[in-house]
Formats: structure tokens, C-alpha cells, sequence
């Protein structure tokens, strides 16, 4: 019985195949290994990864400035909270230097009565018979 060219050729295909999947998964295994030291390496996140994916994808591959949200007061320097966590952070809580904002630091002065804490949030729509 004489075998199908074409059954032939797809069984050949079939094997191609299997052996391209076992090759791309070593190599893979290899390359993701190699991205990871390099990640390490120059400090690049998961985060960094991401966002810049997102710019490519909307067709804006600059980096945007994101505000820094950490402060050091020793040195003045900022982290914004992506990537690795600077040295100076080293042993210590983050929200011991979370920058605050401007609400939190009306809040944080002391002394502040009601009426005071809320002008200092801004101005309201309300009446001084509404509460807030």
C-alpha cells in the first residue's frame, strides 16, 4: 500500500512543529532569564516595563514625568515610587517620607478648627446651614 504524499508531509509538518515548540520554549526559558539580570541590573521594573508598552501602544514612546510621591530630607532627594526602592529608604517605613499633599499639610497644622480645616480645603457651595 503506498503511503499519501500529502498525509506524508503534514506528519512531517507535525513533527516540525513539536521540535520548533520544544526549541522555542528552551530558548525562552534562556532569553527570560537574560531579560531578568538585565532588569536587575539597570533597575528597570515591571512597572517601567509597563508603562512604556502603554506609551508604545498609544504611539507616545516618551516618558512621562511622574511626581514624586517619597521625600529624603537629608539629602532632598525624590523617589515617585516605581522601580527599585532608593537606598536611603533602606530599614525605614515609606510613609515616614510620603510627601504630602496640600490638604494634608492644612490638616497636620494643629490648632485648625472646623471652620478653619475647611476654608483651608477650599471653597464650598454650601450654606452655613448645610452640613458638610
Amino acid at each position: 500500500m503506498m503511503i499519501d504524499p500529502y498525509e506524508e508531509l503534514l506528519a512531517k509538518r507535525a513533527q516540525l512543529d513539536a521540535e520548533i515548540a520544544a526549541v522555542r520554549a528552551t530558548r525562552r526559558r534562556d532569553i527570560t532569564e537574560q531579560i531578568l539580570k538585565l532588569m536587575r541590573e539597570y533597575e528597570i521594573s515591571v512597572q517601567d516595563l509597563d508603562d512604556w508598552l502603554a506609551a508604545e501602544e498609544s504611539g507616545d514612546r516618551r516618558r512621562r514625568r511622574v511626581e514624586p510621591r517619597y521625600w529624603d530630607p537629608k539629602t532632598g532627594a525624590t523617589w515617585s515610587g516605581r522601580g527599585k526602592r532608593p537606598r536611603w529608604m533602606a530599614g525605614h517605613d515609606p510613609e515616614e517620607f510620603r510627601l504630602k499633599t496640600l490638604a494634608q499639610q492644612a490638616g497636620d497644622a494643629g490648632g485648625l478648627g472646623d471652620a478653619d480645616a475647611d476654608a483651608a480645603d477650599g471653597p464650598h457651595d454650601s450654606t452655613p446651614e448645610q452640613e458638610h
